[in-house]
């Protein structure tokens, strides 16, 4: 067994016990307490291992990212006493299951709190993690199961559920009622109606739709107020480009990769910030309608750009470009 301390510039091993690596071994007091201080931006724990509530109390004491890999299972007493970490992101990808006690016990938490191999949450133990504050990812779920997303959407805070692939319209209009930041981004398809319910989100939405933008869903969309981010969208088409334009607020395109004529003349009459970010290139005739937006406009990854389309770009001080056109 081994627990490594992961961070931007280092990486620590803790001497192993016995020859079987999968065995499950106690990590001690002083083996935390060593490893609470020599990490720097994130401590990480591989495992398996076991974790008593005095390891626990000095593990909370950490001032970064505490990433928990290794116990298989963790005691509602265990994530009573971890749930006080609020120094930086808890990401507890050991959590497999959530019992209601065990979700009782985390909701104590005030932070970021992370739990990314959690694919399956009952709708008692929502209720219970709904209570947490702060921001909740719950980015292992692919589906949700009868009453979960009416149970999270008393959250009060961030909630991320970026790898749900497919949302009922109900389930839409439940978590819409979400008060703080809504993050779908995992959506493959969304439907005109469930993009209604979404739209009466009133902070800031987050939804992914990797096939072809249909003008409806970008109609429905565009009556959100606040920021609206669309991701993995490779392309638009006008219609939608159109649609999506009259959306009051800061608006996000990032997966776009690419951007016609068309398009660029419709987004430019958006009015708001407008986030290109995914784009590496703009044609001359492309750069000149979105020179015209009103609102700050960033195209800070373009690659490739002529003379005369930077020359455009830089005449509105609102649009952000790579140092090498500015």
């Amino acid at each position: 067994m081994r627990w490594a301390i992961m961070a931007a510039s280092m990486a620590i091993a803790v001497p192993t016990f016995g020859d079987d690596t999968e065995e499950i071994k106690p990590l001690s007091v002083e083996q935390a307490t060593e490893l609470v201080k020599a990490a720097e931006r994130m401590l990480v724990l591989d495992g398996p291992m076991m974790i008593s509530p005095e390891v626990a109390e000095i593990l909370t004491r950490y001032k970064g990212t505490l990433v928990l890999n290794g116990p298989t299972t963790l005691t509602p007493e265990v994530a009573e006493i971890l749930a006080k970490h609020d120094k930086g992101m808890l990401v507890l990808d050991c959590v497999e299951s959530m019992p209601p006690e065990l979700a009782e016990s985390l909701a104590t938490h005030r932070g970021e709190l992370l739990l990314h191999n959690l694919t399956t949450l009952s709708e008692e133990a929502a209720k219970e993690l709904a209570k947490q504050t702060g921001s909740l990812q719950l980015n292992g779920l692919t589906t949700l199961s009868a009453g979960v997303a009416q149970a999270l959407a008393k959250h009060d805070g961030i909630v991320g559920l970026h790898r749900l692939t497919t949302l009922s319209v109900e389930d839409a209009e439940a978590l819409a009622q979400v008060k703080g930041l809504l993050g779908l981004t995992g959506l493959v398809t969304l439907s005109p109606e469930a993009a209604e319910a979404l739209a009466k989100h009133e902070d800031t939405l987050f939804v992914g739709c990797s096939v072809m933008l249909s003008r409806r869903v970008a109609e429905a969309l565009a009556k959100h107020r606040g920021t609206l981010g669309v991701f993995n969208l490779d392309s638009i088409s006008e219609e939608a480009a159109t649609a999506l334009a009259k959306h009051h607020g800061d608006l996000m395109l990032k997966g776009l990769r690419a951007l016609s004529t068309e398009v660029a003349v419709a987004l430019s009459k958006h009015e708001g910030s407008l986030d290109l970010l995914g784009l590496t290139t703009l044609t001359d005739e492309a750069a000149a309608s979105i020179s015209q937006h009103r609102g700050e406009v960033n195209l800070r990854r373009l690659e490739a750009l002529s003379a005369k389309a930077a020359e455009m770009l830089r005449s509105n001080p609102d649009i952000l470009l790579p140092e090498k056109y500015r």
